[in-house]
């Protein structure tokens, strides 16, 4: 009897055993195909996969853990990071035991280490903010702030004037690697064989040479016909000689693909920093140039200026740069505009007679970018609409001639200034489209230009993300973008000391298997 009661304890204590295993694979099953707030964040701001021009296929997947990767490079993940970030964007519930959760993703990932090899992407693209203490607004906005540290650009810095960091020069070979499958690399191709327009972004020099010829490049090679206009889409950005002059060698390359109509991408116009000097004297010669050839005339003993300092500095200028020094008398200035006209002439002769230029002004001192003169080839635009240019059509193709790693940004800005003329003047309401499309040739940039242009793409596309967020959810925002942008951001934020943590796997066989079993 005793034996037979014994028994039945034993029975009932394994099946209680057997049960409490059945609950932890199951409880760890259902975790763990529960997607982490991080996946859904970047999926809502568009990393969500592509197929190559040779038909390969970059998954969802991939991307996400391509930009995880790049934050672990740059040292991003480090546990005083997190606390001190998560303190900075406010309004994080429970903010101790978010930090907890994050962090052990962090250590158990592997991520708060220099080693790339030894980061498991992987799982912490399937756990970081998985917690119920954060929301999608939270992870999305965490990420932006995240990645505003990569742009590092002062007011008024130019990209050419950044310095690589010791990492980045380490790991160049991995941080490649992660960018290309973010789309920041390789040669974006046209998809269609007519549009209802081009248009061409401004850019420096160096830059604006390359849009030219790939256009004209594409544009032959593939027969694709554009029915309406042709836009340069620069403005009053004052030129200097550090940014808009270019090796000799490099241009006499520009020169020969030029005559004979090839593939930018067969050269390379990265150049070291021996041809700085060159470059720089180019750079003079070619303004002296501009300056004859539309009759605006320079100092003719000092034709250049440079200041020291920024007290200096008349308003729209900065420290180290090689300006113009123009005649007293002189009212106008060597501009982006006048350097488009030179270059169509010079590298597009056969048909820069049929191409236009946007000549955007600047406002408040800030030089016109792309956000402001794709606003202004928007109005063109939608006034040749208005007035029955195109009849009753409703639906537009425009190409945008860019190159990388600026496409997608500039595309997805491109994009939002045009929805926004469209609203303006009611016709998204009417029913129709401007649909732009970025293509141009592959990346011939220092990484940390690559990198300082990732923190832009990134927040471009957090705002798509949120105003989907506010039309579809009808979520009021959290918090305002300018608290998170690194521009705008208060970054003399004191908090308080990093809590002491621990962090340990749960003490069960069964749930750390299947943990990593599903990993």
């Amino acid at each position: 009897m005793v034996e037979s009661q014994l028994q039945s304890i034993g029975i009932g204590v394994s099946l209680g055993i057997v049960g409490l295993i059945g609950y932890y694979i199951y409880d760890a099953y259902r975790q763990s195909v529960k997607p982490s707030k991080y996946m859904l964040a970047t999926e809502k701001m568009g990393f969500i996969g592509y197929e190559k021009s040779n038909g390969q296929r970059v998954t969802m997947e991939q991307q996400q853990e391509a930009l995880l990767r790049i934050f672990q490079l740059a040292g991003y993940f480090t546990l005083p990071n997190i606390w001190h970030d998560l303190n900075s964007i406010q309004c994080i519930k429970n903010l101790e035991n978010v930090f907890q959760e994050i962090s052990a993703v962090v250590k158990f990932s592997n991520a708060d280490q220099s080693d790339p090899r030894q980061f498991n992407a992987k799982y912490m693209r399937k756990n970081l903010f998985k917690s119920n203490n954060m929301d999608l607004q939270d992870a999305l906005d965490l990420i932006l702030y995240i990645i505003q540290y990569a742009y590092t650009r002062q007011i008024g810095q130019e990209r050419y004037e950044l310095v690589s960091p010791d990492w980045i020069i380490t790991y160049a070979n991995e941080y490649r690697q992660a960018a290309r499958l973010l789309r920041l690399i390789d040669r974006e191709y046209p998809s269609l064989n007519e549009y209802d327009g081009a248009w061409s972004a401004g850019a420096a020099r160096i830059d604006l040479v390359q849009r030219i010829l790939d256009f004209n490049y594409q544009i032959m090679t593939r027969n694709i016909k554009i029915d309406g206009e042709t836009l340069v889409l620069a403005g009053e950005r004052e030129i200097w000689a550090n940014i808009d002059g270019i090796s000799p060698s490099i241009r006499k390359q520009l020169l020969k693909i030029s005559q004979n109509n090839i593939d930018i991408d067969t050269i390379s116009l990265l150049s070291s920093t021996i041809d700085d000097s060159a470059r720089i004297n180019e750079g003079k010669s070619y303004m002296i140039h501009l300056a004859k050839s539309y009759n605006i005339k320079l100092n003719a003993s000092q034709p250049f200026i440079q200041y020291q300092s920024k007290e200096e500095c008349p308003l729209d200028r900065f420290p180290d740069r090689i300006y113009a020094n123009y005649d007293v008398n002189e009212t106008s200035k060597l501009t982006e505009t006048l350097l488009s006209r030179d270059l169509l002439q010079t590298f597009s002769n056969n048909i820069a007679n049929k191409i236009c230029i946007i000549d955007t002004l600047a406002q408040e001192q800030i030089r016109p970018n792309t956000a402001s003169t794709a606003r202004d080839a928007a109005e063109r635009l939608i006034k040749r609409i208005l007035i029955g240019d195109y009849g009753d059509k409703k639906i537009f193709f425009i190409l945008l001639c860019t190159n990388n790693p600026y496409i997608e940004r500039q595309t997805l800005t491109t994009q939002r200034h045009v929805n926004g003329v469209m609203e303006k003047y009611g016709l998204i309401e009417k029913g129709y489209q401007i649909k732009i499309e970025g293509f141009g040739c592959s990346c011939k940039q220092p990484l940390i230009i690559v990198h300082s242009e990732l923190s832009a793409l990134i927040a471009e596309k957090w705002k798509f993300a949120v105003n989907d967020i506010q039309k579809s959810l009808r979520l009021k925002l959290k918090r305002d973008v300018k608290t998170l942008l690194f521009k705008t951001r208060d970054k003399n934020i004191v908090v308080a000391d990093q809590p002491k943590i621990e962090i340990n796997r749960p003490n069960n066989f069964i749930k750390n298997w299947f943990d990593s079993y599903l990993v």
